[in-house]
């Protein structure tokens, strides 16, 4: 009885070792891929107010640089 009680312990400090580790491997990953997605919405938040034309043509040309420049950036840097 005494050894499973052991065991499970260890099983759980190896478990919460081990998601330290991803936690502190993976938190950048995650703070860049959420900057990527938030870097259209703070340009258009920071537009906005300015009026109806200038949220429009930045919607425009924010779809248009993420469609060709993004993804081209991305497709190049990919590359073997």
């Amino acid at each position: 009885m005494e050894e499973t009680r052991q065991e499970k312990r260890i099983s759980w400090i190896a478990f919460t070792m081990e998601i330290k580790m991803l936690g502190l491997l993976g938190g950048p990953m995650v703070a860049v891929t959420l900057a990527q997605y938030l870097l259209p919405v703070i340009s258009m938040m920071m537009v906005g107010h300015l009026g109806e034309l200038a949220l429009s043509s930045t919607a425009i040309a924010l779809s248009l640089a993420c469609i060709t420049g993004f993804n081209l950036i991305v497709s190049l840097s990919s590359y073997p």
